[in-house]
């Protein structure tokens, strides 16, 4: 067992390190300005503090308006509202308007080491340890010459100045002079008599921090000085580096080896040091500068641990976790408390055994299983219950201890067993001593009653002897509850043995909408309240009505642990989610959580209790927390707040950038115009509170968008998507960590352009655009009219000529007819006679002239019957599988003779391997007798048939027929293929005009196409383009397929 001492007042600090945000950890000045926002001087650049998150300013080697150092030695706010900063480099000007910096001219490159402002308006500071006196117009004064400084101050309406060799120097402004005023006795030899700090603390008071003699106290008034504490009680010297006072009678001094509080009043003194295993503890032992927030809380800047924050105590918390190596409590998860005769605190624990917390003298006792005499069954404790000089200790599945308070020693165990009167179950669970005396015990398997007499246990028939048993409490009229975990609750009287239920019932509104019972409390207004995991639930016993509160009500969250109620009628009820306070005659909720102070916001199952002052204890997860809610105090100080952020599209907005909207800082702007392309924005806010800022509330609106207000708890941030164009006023107000709301509302007027398409100008555009519109739909209007009276004029003049040609037509085919008849039967009679007419040449002659001509009419009359055919769409082909290579070879050699007579170059490319293609062969011979007939008729010297090489992936194969005769203009390109059309320059050529035509429909037929190409090296081209396969083939024998 372990025993030490706890300190009687506890500190707790909020650290702000380089880790949330903070530029460097190494803070040597500080300054809260006059709007409320905290300034921190660090090695490496200045940071502005609003609660929540950090502006770093650093120097910039390309700004020019950029701080030009990092190091911010000192800070100073005059009564302008100028912020002045002391650099490693030089002094310099803050502008909070534009966020920029100016360094002041002549004021030396050395370490700014103090600055402030006199009532002359003369800037005194201190660079190097060097003064220097900067007067209203610029011009600077040295009075390096007189001595060497390391501090200034201004006391009483005077310039006072400390030095390295222990002297405080007056200045007198009539003489410009110092009188010299010493602070340390040269009787008694000191190791240096360097002045650290000055600075005025009231009328006729200035505190004196040293290096070597700690704090002193100098009489402005008779120039007098006491020591206030020179030495540590272990005899080493006091560095004294600032002071502060956080109330009038409490003042804190900044050290090298931690804060010294000084109370005048009991004229004592409080070290506070940096503990290791106390995350709470300061930080850091080297304390370099204070600084007062307008709650009172104190700011202190540390040199290796960032700034330590010790808020106004509006809540108090104070807080019990286990510190490795010291005496402490053993574990994190507190389950039990419960307190003996001697004012003794005994808290079970679920992972380090039990606890005795000696609240006098602060120790703590420490019990794990062993083999001392303390010894318990189990580190897992449950169940805790004091019965006059006696612990009883409820274990995890290890049965029951009962521990002799006086010896401290466990007198006797019990364990499950099979006998009627064991438990059936060693996990106990709950205890209660009842008024009348009588101890129950509540298991994982039923509720039992201990028999003193017999030194045994009964089981509690009257109720389910399998429940799980959670929560044991009696009320004022002695009956009993008992909270189950899966079976709702259940209470009985001992006395009547009258017993009852309620339960999870859908169908009975009065019951219970869940089973997991996790507290129960008779109230003063003498209601039954009940947590469970779904809420907490009001049963009035008199008229057998429930009434449920859950999130929907105000609470953090449904999962509830234990509750108590105070001496106003509140209770506070843990929670996975804070502490919570509900008042039983408003309903109003408030929520405490880590940031009021708490350990952390998850509380553990049955850990409550409150001792006869009214102090409450609650156990968590991660410890103990205790206080006392009378001594709460309201929190009457309703911060301002400020928008801190203006973001568009997601990037914040900076002063002076290229086509920012902004002109000046955003915290000092108070309208902004956006154009359109800027309408999808957000905007922060924060209220410069900061003694709980996670507790702090904000309501905002749009005016010109929103009717009602918006309010949020965890974000600082509103946001607005795509405005229309118009003016608009953002409004934020907020509220404190007591729900105090901010009367005072801070706006930003906003003003979204429209586009360019809705601006004054682009409607008088639109106005005269709608005019042009309108003439120009006039006269496009009358224009329609002249061209539809213009078609229905060439639509009749059509149809006029297709009537002609169709009289053409008929004409033609008729004749054709007629005449094919004759030429028929004269061509059969002709044949014979030319048989037999060999033997008169003379007549064999003239008859085979009178043959050849009959040719040619049948011919002529053929081709016009096939154009008819083609033109009324009833020539039908049959494709069949044909060796293309034979038949192009045929008809070459048939038109071979004519080539001849005209002295032709006559050639034939065809591939070696022959090529098969479904085609029609009457038709294909058609086409290309015809294209082969004009190429020969109207072909200069050389005519080419070609079969174009065909690849195995091909769809379609291609013929060309090439002539060298007078190039094709292009616009007679088309003009070819129609029907009777003839080029003037063959007229006189033989032919009807309808060859071509007939080519082409014949390839159309084909699913293919005619078409002549470009003249290429002197030859027009003629390509026909026909598929290798048709939808439906033949073959040989007359069957088809469809391919």
């Amino acid at each position: 067992m372990l025993c030490a001492k706890l300190k009687a007042q506890p500190y707790y600090f909020t650290h702000y390190q380089v880790e949330n945000g903070l530029s460097n950890n190494a803070v040597v000045s500080s300054i809260i300005d006059k709007k409320g926002f905290m300034w921190f001087g660090t090695k490496d650049g200045l940071n502005r503090f609003d609660g929540y998150t950090y502006k770093i300013f650093r120097n910039d080697p390309q700004d020019k308006t950029s701080l030009g150092n990092n190091f911010i030695f000192s800070l100073y706010e005059d009564d302008e509202g100028v912020l002045w900063v002391g650099t490693e480099r030089g002094l310099y000007r803050y502008n909070d308007n534009s966020e920029k910096f100016t360094f002041l001219k002549n004021s030396s490159t050395n370490s700014i080491r103090a600055v402030v402002k006199d009532a002359r308006k003369n800037l005194w500071f201190i660079a190097g340890m060097s003064l220097f006196k900067c007067l209203p117009n610029g011009k600077i004064i040295s009075y390096a010459r007189l001595f060497e400084t390391t501090t200034l101050c201004i006391a009483d309406g005077n310039i006072w100045v400390g030095t390295p060799n222990g002297l405080l120097q007056k200045y007198n402004p009539a003489t410009d002079k110092f009188d010299a005023h010493s602070v340390f006795n040269p009787q008694i030899p000191a190791t240096s008599n360097w002045i650290e700090k000055i600075r005025a603390d009231g009328p006729g008071c200035i505190l004196v921090g040293t290096s070597n003699q700690g704090i002193k106290i100098f009489d402005t008034r008779n120039y007098t000085y006491t020591n206030l504490i020179t030495h540590k009680d272990d005899g080493t010297d006091i560095f004294a580096r600032d002071f502060i006072r956080r109330r009038p009678h409490e003042l804190w001094i900044a050290t090298e080896s931690g804060i010294f509080i000084y109370n005048e009043q009991t004229r004592q003194f409080t070290n506070l040091q940096k503990q290791y295993n106390n995350p709470y503890s300061l930080s850091d032992n080297a304390v370099y500068t204070f600084c007062k927030d307008r709650e009172g809380g104190i700011w202190a800047g540390t040199y290796f641990g960032g700034v330590n924050y010790y808020p106004t105590q509006y809540t108090f918390f104070e807080k019990i976790f286990p510190k490795m190596g010291e005496n402490s409590i053993s574990g994190n998860a507190v389950r039990e408390i419960a307190k003996d005769s001697q004012g003794n605190l005994w808290i079970g624990t679920e992972d380090a055994g039990l606890n005795k917390f000696d609240l006098r003298g602060g120790f703590f006792t420490n019990y794990r299983p062993g083999q001392g005499p303390g010894s318990i069954a189990n580190t897992n404790v449950h169940g805790l219950l004091v019965s006059g000089n006696e612990l009883w200790i409820g274990t995890f599945e290890h049965g029951l201890d009962v521990m002799d308070l006086r010896t401290q020693k466990v007198i006797r165990h019990y364990n499950a067993g099979p006998a009627p009167n064991q438990f059936k179950s060693n996990f106990i669970y709950c205890m209660l001593k009842t008024s009348k005396g009588e101890i129950l015990i509540g298991t994982a398997v039923g509720l039992y009653k201990y028999n003193r007499l017999t030194d045994d246990f009964t089981l509690l028939k009257q109720l389910p002897n399998s429940a799980f048993y959670t929560m044991l409490t009696e009320d004022s009229k002695g009956n009993i509850w008992a909270g189950t975990f899966r079976e709702g609750v259940y209470y009985i009287n001992l006395n009547t043995e009258a017993c009852g239920y309620i339960t999870d019932n859908p169908a009975v509104k009065t019951d219970l909408n869940t089973n997991r019972v996790t507290g129960i409390l008779e109230g003063s207004d003498h209601n039954i309240w009940i947590t469970s995991e779904a809420g907490l639930f009001k049963f009035n016993p008199a008229k057998k009505t429930m009434q449920q509160f859950t999130v929907n009500d105000g609470l953090p969250g449904n999962l509830l642990y234990s509750l108590l109620e105070d001496a106003h009628k509140q209770l506070w009820i843990s929670s996975s989610k804070g502490l919570i306070c509900y008042n039983i005659k408003t309903g109003l909720v408030k929520v405490y959580t880590k940031s009021n102070g708490l350990l952390n916001d998850q509380f553990n199952y049955n850990s409550a209790y409150k001792d006869g002052a009214g102090k409450m204890y609650f156990g968590s997860v991660k410890g103990l927390v205790s206080f006392n809610p009378s001594k709460f105090e309201r929190n009457t100080f309703v911060p301002p707040v400020y928008i801190t952020g203006f973001q568009v599209h997601n990037n914040e907005l900076k002063v002076g950038q290229d086509n920012s909207p902004l002109k000046q800082s955003i915290i000092s702007t108070k309208h902004i115009t956006l154009d359109y392309r800027s309408s999808s924005f957000s905007i922060d806010f924060s209220a410069l509170s900061y003694t709980s800022p996670g507790t702090i509330e904000y309501a905002y609106k749009m005016e010109g968008l929103d009717e009602q207000w918006t309010y949020i708890k965890t974000n600082r941030r509103a946001y607005f998507t795509e405005l229309p164009s118009g003016n608009y006023v953002f409004k934020v107000k907020t509220a404190n960590s007591s729900g105090v709301w901010n009367t005072n509302v801070t706006t930003l007027a906003i003003k979204v352009l429209p586009p360019f398409w809705k601006s004054t100008l682009a409607y008088m555009l639109y106005t005269l655009l709608v005019a042009a519109a309108v003439l120009y739909i006039i006269r496009s209007y009358k224009r329609k009219l002249q061209a539809e009276h213009q078609h229905q004029r060439e639509v009749f003049e059509n149809e006029k000529e297709k009537e002609i040609y169709q009289a053409k037509i008929e004409f033609f085919t008729n004749v054709a007819h007629e005449i094919r008849t004759p030429l028929t039967l004269i061509k059969a009679p002709m044949e014979k006679v030319i048989k037999r007419a060999a033997e008169v040449p003379d007549i064999e002659k003239n008859l085979r002239i009178m043959d050849k001509n009959t040719d040619r009419l049948l011919t002529l009359t053929n081709q016009l019957l096939d154009f008819r055919r083609t033109e009324s769409k009833g020539f039908s082909l049959n494709f069949v599988k044909a060796n293309i290579s034979e038949l192009l070879q045929e008809m070459w050699a048939s038109f071979q003779p004519a080539a001849e007579r005209r002295t032709i170059d006559y050639q034939l490319k065809i591939p070696q391997r022959p090529f098969y293609a479904y085609i029609d062969t009457e038709a294909f011979t058609k086409v290309v007798s015809n294209l082969l007939d004009n190429a020969i008729k109207y072909g200069r010297s050389e005519v080419i048939i070609e079969l174009m090489p065909v690849k195995k992936t091909d769809k379609t194969f291609k013929v060309e027929v090439r002539n060298n005769g007078k190039p094709l203009p292009t616009e007679l390109h088309e003009l070819i293929f129609e029907p009777f059309f003839r080029v003037k320059e063959t007229e006189k050529k033989t032919g009807t005009g309808i060859g071509l035509s007939i080519s082409r429909a014949l390839t159309e037929l084909h699913n293919g196409r005619l078409e002549i190409c470009e003249p290429a090296n002197g030859f027009n081209i003629f390509v026909i383009t026909l598929p290798i396969h048709q939808l439906i083939e033949f073959n040989l024998n007359g069957k088809w397929k469809k391919h």
